[in-house]
This record gives C-alpha cells, structure tokens and sequence, in this order.
C-alpha cells in the first residue's frame, strides 16, 4: 500500500477521523489497527508512530467525546433565556446538551462509559476530559442543593442527577424508551418531564 501524502501533523488526525467513522458505523467491536490505517489509506506501520496501540486510539476518541460533550452541554446552557436562568433551569439545560449528544453519537457515548479504554490514570487527558464534564453538572447542582436543601449532600445530588440523565440516554440509545412510549411529542419534551422527577421547577422554567 503506497501512503498518502499527508503534511506534517495531519496523519494523526486522518487516522482519528479515520477511525472515528468506524466506530461510528460499527462500534468498538469492528475497530481495529489494520481496518484505521486501511481507511487513512496508510501503513499500518505508519499509524503506530502516532498511537502505541488501540488504547491509546480508544483513549484519544473517548478523550474528543467528553470535550464535544461538555461543549453540548455549554451550548444549551447558552441558549437559555437569560430572564428565566435560575439553576434549575440550567440543570435542564445540561440534561439537554447531555441526552443530545448521546443519541448523536450513540456508539462514541458507549465508548466513552465502556470498559474498553481501561484504567483511566494511563490516559491523564481523558481522566481531565470527564472530570470537567462531570463538574459542569456537579457545580450546578451543588449550588441548587445550597440554596434548596443544605442538608443534602451535593456529592449524593449530583450523582443522583448524572445517574437520572446518563440513565435517560442510555435508555433511548437501547431502544428501551422514547417520547412515544412516555405519551410526548418529542424527545426534548421527554427530557423536561423526566428531569422534573429530580430537578425542582425545572421543567416550570422551561
């Protein structure tokens, strides 16, 4: 196989993109090295000077998802009316940003959650990545349990309330739920109702 002609520093990123729409369209069982380098239209031994194996190729695609990920959630937090932006509100914003990208990207979400990366302390920028998606709803919802509920631990609320969203999401994503199996007229009408359950006036903002 002749390589293509990439300038410098593009064959890392032709081999993510490569491999990103192989994880898209097949998931992480029909990834592999070979079928990458194949797609890039390189070497197989070329992409082994950017990624030492798979992991660190899984690890780099997971580590792009919690970025675009917490950028969904910035960009719905954005779009709030500003009038109406008290912390429920923005939890249902984040909800929104986090469900949406999920059923966009469904097979990158299961990456991302899945085992197949392994230990995250090998992978420093991924661990970052999802510690600062994770602090997006953390922060809110502490200073929502401050201001509602100071005897409830911010901890236990904020994993209840990533435990209600991720849930949600994963459900859609399996088929398991829709808006049509809960009576609604979308998904993001789903998401309101569903949040209510946890986020006080949430979905009275809305």
């Amino acid at each position: 196989m002749n390589d293509r002609n990439y300038h410098h520093g593009n064959l890392r990123e032709a081999l993510t993109e490569a491999a990103h729409d192989i994880l898209a369209t097949g998931g992480v069982e029909a990834l592999s090295l070979r079928k990458v380098a194949l797609k890039a239209g390189v070497s197989p031994t070329a992409l082994y000077s950017h990624f030492k194996d798979k992991r660190a190729l899984l690890a780099l695609l997971a580590t792009r998802g919690f970025e675009q990920l917490s950028a969904y959630m910035e960009t719905e937090t954005d779009k709030a009316d500003s009038t109406s932006d008290t912390n429920a509100f923005s939890l249902l914003s984040l909800a929104r940003g986090y469900v949406k990208f999920a059923v966009e990207n469904a097979e990158l979400f299961r990456l991302m959650f899945g085992q197949d990366v392994g230990n995250l302390r090998d992978f420093p920028e991924l661990a970052e990545a999802g510690s600062k998606c994770y602090a997006m709803m953390a922060d809110c919802v502490a200073t929502q349990v401050s201001i509602n509920n100071p005897a409830t631990s911010p901890t236990v609320a904020a994993t209840a309330a990533w435990s209600l969203v991720h849930g949600l999401a994963t459900l859609i994503n399996d088929g398991r739920v829709s808006a049509s199996t809960c009576g609604v007229a979308s998904n993001d009408e789903m998401i309101r109702q569903v949040c209510r359950t946890l986020f006080v006036h949430a979905g009275d903002q809305a």
